[in-house]
């Protein structure tokens, strides 16, 4: 979004340029504290599930369901809750938002039984789904050129970072246990973080769409049902033991995105709003980048279900360690984001491309590390690769955010944001489930060696794939020039 405003006089002179207020740096890190605070929760929570399962007695399909529930709210509401930001203020839906989760944390950590527990995660889901696209579209909407793709920078690498604190700050509660509160200070840790963030919203601008848009009830209703027709079932069922409504609800899926699609399509064609305009799925850089987007998140979220498992089984690391051991990982990749977001800019296909490859060398010299080492590998032997993966991967994220991103209207910054998360939140469970199954099926919770090389394989195939998918974004020169300015990938 421009900043440029027509100028003009006063009393002869002219009127300083006047422009909507920039996201500063405390601004920033306000925001991105919030984003931040939505992925620290869902990765604490599964280091505490033992804990939780000793204490509510909870059966194996009821913690996968403490996991779900939030993944399950979160990703069908995400939309809706972009669209409220664009229509109502992003910063004011942002602040219901953390009050709304920090309400639910305290739900969690006082929670008696199990149910109650997994409706107290429905609540946080659904408050992280107000959250969420509020960050990515008030970084849209307030910032430009290269504050912008610092800003994306920062994001991408923020998923990575609070990844592995979760993992070092759940395994030291877990492993603490301060005053007897068990998985709950997990849920506890949530409250000074939130009220932080409530502080910290001062210096965060509001914006919003200049035109209000209506919620499309139906379009909301349908994206919400396909969201849980997916994600449910690849969470819950591998620990139910893929039972047939699982199959049932997948297969189901198909026919609400086909009424979904037809529904989006006329609304659009009488020129009301849509949820998801069609026309805008329909842009190279939301497509090529979305897909992108798919792959690569179902392969980190397959990467770190295996990783988590194979350290534990094979090389008896605890929480603790398995967050300490991938903070190398987290470091580079925040390092990759800020200093590849320049290149970004000038060349994002060409930085995409490079992360892509650096990745899946990254990704086969670990299997080669792993297969040297087993089952006695240490977080230094896996340091380096993991530091070159970090590098790989952050040079891919940043400018994928901004393709994605890059062709969304800044009226409809909220529900491009609420788009990319529900991929991202889709694609994390679509890897956790189906190559987490894939692994445990060849025998990976034995400690065997093979399924963890066969899942890195499939794994540097994927990210490889990925680098193929962006040669699609290099626009040829005559089309290059009558390109809009929309449609750019630059973020």
């Amino acid at each position: 979004m421009s900043t440029a405003v027509i100028t003009g006089t006063t009393a002869g002179r002219p009127r300083a340029r006047q422009g909507p207020p920039e996201l500063g740096g405390l601004g920033l890190a306000a925001v991105l504290t919030s984003y931040a605070l939505q992925v620290l929760n869902f990765f604490v929570v599964t280091v505490a599930l033992g804990s939780l399962e000793s204490e509510l007695r909870a059966s194996p399909s009821v913690l996968e369901l403490v996991v779900a529930g939030f993944g399950v709210a979160y990703a069908s509401t995400v939309v809706l809750g972009g669209r409220l930001g664009d229509n109502v203020g992003r910063r004011r839906v942002l602040r219901v938002g953390l009050v709304w989760f920090g309400a639910a944390s305290v739900w969690c950590a006082l929670a008696p039984s199990a149910g109650l527990l997994v409706a107290g995660r429905v609540a946080q889901g659904l408050g992280a789904s107000l959250v969420a696209p509020q960050v990515l579209s008030t970084i849209q909407a307030r910032t430009e050129g290269a504050s912008r793709a610092r800003a994306m920078a920062w994001f991408g690498a923020m998923a990575g970072i609070a990844t592995c604190v979760a993992f070092i700050v759940g395994g030291a509660l877990v492993t603490a246990d301060p005053g007897g509160l068990g998985w709950r200070a997990a849920f506890w840790l949530d409250i000074p973080l939130v009220l932080a963030a409530l502080v910290a919203q001062r210096w965060v601008p509001e914006s919003r769409a200049e035109r209000p848009q209506r919620v499309d009830a139906v379009g909301t209703a349908l994206l919400s049902v396909a969201v849980v027709l997916v994600i449910l079932p690849l969470t819950e069922g591998r620990a139910a033991g893929w039972p047939w409504w699982t199959w049932a609800m997948l297969a189901s899926c198909v026919p609400v995105l086909g009424a979904l699609a037809r529904w989006e399509w006329r609304m659009e064609r009488r020129g009301r709003d849509a949820l998801v305009p069609p026309s805008l799925l329909r842009t190279r850089s939301m497509v090529t980048g979305l897909t992108m987007t798919a792959i690569f998140f179902t392969v980190f979220g397959g990467f770190m279900f295996v990783f988590a498992l194979a350290a534990e089984v094979a090389a008896g690391m605890d929480p603790l360690d398995i967050g300490w051991t991938l903070t190398p990982f987290a470091l580079s990749f925040l390092g990759a984001s800020l200093v590849g977001s320049r290149a970004a800019q000038r060349d994002p296909v060409g930085l995409m491309e490079r992360g892509a490859v650096i990745a899946a060398v990254a990704l086969a010299a670990l299997g080669l590390v792993l297969l040297a080492t087993w089952p006695g590998f240490t977080s230094w032997q896996l340091a380096l690769p993991l530091v070159v993966l970090g590098v790989g991967q952050g040079m891919l994220v940043v400018p994928l955010f901004g393709t994605v991103l890059g062709g969304v209207p800044a009226h409809h910054a909220g529900m491009g944001g609420g788009v990319l998360i529900t991929t991202m939140q889709m694609a994390l469970g679509l890897g956790s489930a189906l190559v987490g199954t894939v692994f445990l099926e060849l025998g990976g919770a034995t400690g065997n060696a093979a399924p963890v090389e066969v899942v890195l394989a499939a794994s540097v195939v994927l990210v490889l794939v990925t680098a193929l998918v962006a040669g699609r974004l290099r626009t040829p020169p005559a089309e290059q020039s009558g390109q809009s300015t929309s449609e750019t990938l630059a973020a």
